[in-house]
């Protein structure tokens, strides 16, 4: 007996508060006017025409910053190639006229480029 009465109890308080919910849910909504519903869709569409151009502009800039890594990447081919298959003695002359050209950064002391970091 006492099972039967604390289920109708449980029954009677659920359907309570769903009762309680749905009017406190419809007093909240307020409604919504045509024009308001109009102006918002404007807006919107103005929104979605701004990120549209947006997203063709970074598409572009994807396309040309994909051109020039496949342009580097070619490049870089071309060079390395190039290294691995010279000979040994033609790097050392390579490796001279380097120094050779930049010798005064390498031995000059009072390069004050090299010491300001430090």
């Amino acid at each position: 007996m006492k099972n039967n009465t604390a289920i109708i109890i449980l029954v009677i308080l659920t359907i309570g508060l769903l009762v309680a919910q749905q009017f406190i849910i419809r007093k909240s909504i307020t409604p919504i006017s045509d024009d308001d519903v109009i102006k918002h869709i404007t807006l919107l569409e103005s929104k979605i025409d701004s990120i549209k151009g947006v997203r063709d502009s970074l598409i572009i800039v994807y396309d040309t910053t994909k051109v020039k890594i496949i342009e580097l990447e070619k490049k870089h081919e071309t060079i390395r190639d190039s290294i691995i298959s010279q000979s040994v003695n033609s790097d050392c002359v390579v490796f001279s006229e380097y120094i050779s050209n930049y010798n005064n950064r390498f031995t000059n002391t009072n390069n004050s480029k090299s010491t300001e970091d430090r």
